[in-house]
């Protein structure tokens, strides 16, 4: 692996874990809520970079979430938040079997633009002995595309950008990963990302 990456950085959401968005929105219809209602506050220009960067803790940014919704659709939406503020997503465990595979060969970190729940959320999924080391953005203080929260990854990881690669589902991270140097690759499958990993080298059943 001399010739390879020395880390493989990792996003979580659309990678590892997925939403149950349609779940979702059938809760929020019976309550009388537009679906994604309660998304679209939540990732607000001003709610979602503060609960991302560590501005708002998870109990602060949903406690304003919750108040938003109540304001402009009523209590009776109340029912609707308490399903959204506990849900954590599916886990989508072939990727992390591959992943497994990927850790036998070389070291993997995990780099997610998550609330300050995000370590919570993991040991409830069940994976958050997965990673080596888990970055969350809401305690850098810093948030993916931003170029800064890949340079401070790779030194905190103790090597250079272009010995870090990078995988996520967005085109934007990716490009922001690509702007420091790290070989990125945007998650659309797992067969594409395996592909791109066979590319560093790596040996993927």
């Amino acid at each position: 692996m001399t010739a390879g990456p020395h880390w493989i950085v990792f996003d979580l959401d659309g990678v590892f874990r997925q939403w149950n968005d349609p779940d979702l929105d059938e809760v929020e219809s019976s309550f009388g809520l537009e679906p994604r209602t309660i998304l679209s506050i939540a990732f607000s220009d001003d709610l979602g970079p503060a609960a991302i960067t560590g501005q708002l803790t998870y109990r602060a940014w949903m406690d304003r979430i919750r108040a938003e919704v109540i304001r402009t659709h009523g209590e009776e939406a109340s029912p609707a938040l308490d399903v959204w503020e506990y849900n954590v997503g599916v886990v989508d465990w072939e990727m992390i079997e591959m992943l497994r595979q990927v850790r036998e060969h070389i070291p993997v970190a995990l780099l997610s633009n998550g609330t300050t729940r995000l370590r919570r959320d993991l040991h409830v999924l069940g994976i958050a002995e997965e990673f080596d080391t888990v970055f969350n953005t809401a305690e850098l203080g810093i948030a993916k595309p931003d170029p800064a929260v890949f340079r401070l990854v790779c030194s905190s990881l103790g090597t250079e950008t272009h010995l870090c690669a990078f995988v996520d589902d967005l085109e934007q991270n990716v490009l922001g990963a690509e702007s420091v140097g790290m070989t990125a690759h945007r998650h659309v499958d797992q067969k594409s990302t395996e592909s791109f990993l066979r590319e560093m080298g790596l040996a993927i059943a």
